[in-house]
């Protein structure tokens, strides 16, 4: 009783201070029963767009956000690139933990889709995880937005994730090219062979939109060589890749010699041959990765055709060249460390290009990167107009259809039915037309951009997507679905059409 009356106490005088629910609010929370703590890892497409949802149900003022320290989870993370967490109290009820409530939501990103997947199938208690405790974090500033840490932790606890995310569906993450391995590039990550994932129940997610993006140096160079304005970033002087050159690339079939047209001089002229072509990519077991092979290579959704992405050798990352030419893979374990890889791609001081995938929800105002047209579109969600176009059309098509899954046994456990009834609140609210118009824009951080609520879940709102608000729901609402479904999932191999 003394040890629980003194958390109580602990817990109420941090209430009152800058951080309202910190590190050592926390931990009295959790000695008083009273912290409601969900774990969460998959998709790094997903990370900024769910950080966004946990602050529209959170209650002003009481937001802490955890970074991760550099290195604590996956080799060459930045601080805070691979794992996150968000504590608050809830402002809306989540499931059956009312208005009130205290929760901590982690969210890893390390490692990709895969982690949200193979590891929630399996109930890996092996999974590491960011420690959120006054002894393993640092406060290091008041809340300003969910881009941004109050605190700091450098610890980290083996745990079974409770559910997860994944950019395309779990088929697609459990066989190759898309497991992880432990030989190129993903040191310590451990192998991840198929899995059983009839263990899993998997619910529709977000459409994540995804941008090919280059470091800025090529951005001006492409500018420049389309007769473009190279002082301007609007869309209209945005320049172009073809999807053709972005696969030749990816599959490392180009010669970049200074007298072979190719690779970059294929799009600069002559002044792009000699050029490395720096690719910054996501590694296996990552949903970005994952979207990029079946968009690009057809792989593994069409085996006669059966290209594969270059990969890198070797265990460590190499940092992006200029002029020796050939294609030079640099492979990340996280969306954080590819904006990184094109950033020091940037600050070569001999000129170097590369380019890379992430999702649309990272802005790039203020950064050394920009997005690419593919094939002349344009990587809007929304553009408008008399016949509104971009990704919600169609128009522009390299988008992912992702889930979330959790445990099917572990979640039947009556001690985990208010957890059960969070993630359901979670699957089903946060991806409505509605809910993606809330989230939060931060600045140069991030926007609704990256994603839209699939036809999977809007249609069980309204039957036809004219009925929706064409002011407020039908620019967040996708047209655009692969034609058949795995179990009320989609089917990322099927034709892809449009309502």
């Amino acid at each position: 009783m003394k040890i629980k009356l003194i958390a109580i106490a602990a817990l109420m005088a941090a209430a009152g201070s800058a951080h309202a629910l910190s590190a050592a609010a926390i931990d009295a929370a959790r000695t008083a029963g009273t912290l409601k703590e969900i774990r969460l890892t998959g998709s790094s497409a997903y990370r900024l767009a769910i950080a966004g949802h946990i602050q529209t149900i959170c209650q002003t003022g009481t937001i802490d956000v955890f970074f991760s320290a550099a290195n604590l989870i996956a080799t060459g993370d930045g601080a805070g690139s691979g794992v996150r967490a968000y504590s608050c109290t809830l402002a809306k009820a989540l499931g059956s933990y009312p208005i009130g409530t205290n929760v901590l939501i982690h969210k890893r990103d390390s490692g990709g889709s895969i982690v949200g997947v193979a590891n929630v199938a399996t109930n890996d208690a092996t999974t590491l995880m960011m420690k959120v405790s006054a002894a393993s974090c640092s406060a290091s500033s008041a809340f300003t937005n969910i881009t941004t840490a109050t605190s700091t932790c450098s610890q980290t606890e083996a745990v079974a994730p409770d559910a997860g995310f994944s950019d395309l569906e779990p088929q697609i993450l459990n066989q190759v090219p898309n497991l992880i391995d432990n030989v190129l590039g993903n040191p310590g990550s451990g192998s991840k062979l198929p899995v059983d994932i009839s263990t899993l129940t998997v619910q529709p997610y977000w459409q994540a939109i995804f941008g090919v993006a280059v470091n800025l140096k090529a951005y001006r160079a492409l500018q420049a060589a389309q007769g473009l304005n190279t002082a301007l970033d609007d869309d209209a002087n945005r320049p172009s890749l073809s999807k053709n050159w972005i696969r030749t690339a990816l599959t490392g079939n180009v010669d970049t010699s200074a007298a072979g047209l190719q690779g970059w001089g294929l799009v600069l002229g002559t002044g792009g041959n000699g050029k490395t072509v720096n690719i910054c990519r996501r590694d296996p077991g990552s949903g970005t990765q994952a979207a990029t092979q079946a968009f690009f290579l057809q792989n593994p959704c069409n085996s006669a055709y059966n290209l594969s992405a270059v990969r890198q050798a070797g265990s460590l990352k190499p940092a992006p060249d200029a002029n020796t030419g050939g294609v030079l893979v640099i492979e990340n374990s996280s969306t954080g460390d590819v904006l990184n890889c094109l950033g020091a791609a940037d600050d070569n001081a001999s000129t170097a290009y590369a380019f890379g995938v992430f999702s649309h929800e990272n802005v790039e105002t203020g950064k050394k990167w920009r997005y690419v047209r593919v094939d002349g579109a344009l990587p809007n969600r929304f553009i408008p107009g008399t016949v509104p176009s971009g990704a919600v059309n169609g128009s522009y098509d390299f988008v992912a259809e992702g889930t979330m899954q959790w445990n099917t046994a572990k979640l039947a456990l009556p001690a985990n039915a208010a957890l059960l009834a969070a993630l359901q609140d979670i699957a089903t609210n946060s991806n409505t037309p509605d809910a993606i118009r809330s989230l939060p824009v931060t600045g140069s951080a991030n926007s609704p951009e990256g994603v839209m609520a699939s036809p999977l879940v809007w249609s069980n709102i309204q039957a036809q997507w004219t009925l929706l608000d064409a002011t407020n729901q039908q620019p967040y609402a996708s047209r655009q679905l692969h034609s058949l479904q795995n179990n009320g999932v989609s089917n990322s191999c099927s034709i892809k059409t449009t309502f």
